[in-house]
């Protein structure tokens, strides 16, 4: 065999594939590498915060900003104790902002039908500078409550088109947090506080939470810090519970004032509930991690749920989970890439009048 048929055959055609493959693959990680250094070790801080926020704030990528970066230099990711003192002194909901209209207060002098009824559902298409999602504003407040998975805790959680149809609802959206270590979790196992229909079913009476969101049974949003009791006794029917890297609580907007102790955070996909005066409550989803299309800081998210008359709005939970379903259909872009996330708990928008 001549070495010009040794050099063409199978057996070193195939070594040839895999030593472009390698070498690409090498570039690749080196390129990545230069890149994350850049981020983490550029002359921007801003820039080299909101990075090392956003990978900090993923389940599966927290480890990043440690690649360039000692843990005393990612001391600026900590709380201050001057959050702290302001998240100690945060304002409680003042309920008598917010009027939620019966049904005879609807209607005109003499009896009769307003000529123009809000609709019960109104969705929205958001669009930001680095980001895009969906709105939905539900004039019935006491038509959302909060949906689980099957056997909460011991079992897989449900994707939300599941939760949704669970619950035969319209709509929906996630909610709370879960056990997540390095992105594998099963959406199962809750990470907080989960009440249902008045009653605790995930977490303890006696523990307290921060970053509860709860509606009660007129359907007025409540944000804040609760033991368990201490949520069933301030009058909440329905809550879930998340606690989003390095912040102090997940109220962000209280009684119509932004919360700026509780905003820092990188980019990201975003789930949050508003509600304005009205009663009507806002859900929000803000896509993410994708080409065109990076997310939202959850300053962003204010600024979106204020433009909308928000006077409180809550932060869920955000990356791979951020869903909305409506009419069956998941109708935002899911930043995971193997497909919508189990999870255990969400906001489920009923019918109209299958509450009553």
């Amino acid at each position: 065999m001549t070495n010009a048929r040794k050099w063409n055959s199978p057996l070193r055609r195939l070594g040839r594939f895999f030593t472009v493959v390698l070498v690409t693959l090498l570039l690749v990680v080196i390129l990545l590498l230069g890149l994350i250094y850049v981020l983490e070790r550029g002359p921007s801080p801003t820039v080299t915060e909101l990075f090392c926020r956003s990978m900090k704030e993923t389940s599966a990528l927290k480890w990043v900003p440690n690649l360039f970066l000692s843990e005393k230099e990612l001391s600026f990711l900590e709380v201050s104790a001057e959050d702290i003192a302001l998240g100690d002194a945060q304002e409680s909901v003042n309920l008598n902002l917010i009027h939620i209209a019966s049904p005879a207060e609807g209607k005109e002098e003499g009896g009769a039908e307003p000529a123009e009824e809000t609709p019960y559902l109104q969705l929205i298409e958001i669009k930001g500078s680095t980001y895009k999602g969906k709105l939905l504003i539900v004039r019935d407040p006491k038509s959302v409550i909060v949906g689980t998975s099957d056997n909460l805790g011991k079992a897989a959680g449900l994707q939300l088109t599941d939760m949704v149809a669970k619950y035969d609802g319209i709509a929906g959206i996630n909610g709370g947090g879960f056990n997540d270590e390095n992105g594998r979790g099963n959406g199962g196992i809750p990470t907080g506080l989960v009440i249902q229909d008045g009653k605790i079913v995930y977490g303890n009476p006696n523990t307290n939470y921060s970053s509860v969101v709860g509606l009660d049974g007129d359907g007025r949003l409540l944000l804040g810090r609760y033991s368990g009791q201490g949520a069933l006794d301030a009058g909440i029917r329905y809550a879930v519970n998340f606690n989003m890297e390095g912040a102090i609580d997940g109220a962000l907007v209280i009684n119509g004032q932004i919360q700026t102790q509780n905003l820092d955070s990188g980019i990201n996909p975003r789930t949050a509930i508003g509600q304005r005066a009205d009663g009507s409550l806002l859900l929000l989803v803000l896509d993410g991690r994708q080409v065109g299309t990076l997310g939202a800081t959850l300053e962003d998210v204010c600024d979106v749920m204020l433009a909308y008359g928000a006077l409180n709005v809550g932060n869920l939970d955000g990356g791979s989970s951020s869903v909305m379903v409506y009419e069956g259909e998941i109708i935002n872009s899911c930043a995971s890439v193997t497909g919508p996330r189990y999870i255990p708990d969400g906001f489920i928008v009923l019918k109209e009048g299958s509450h009553e």
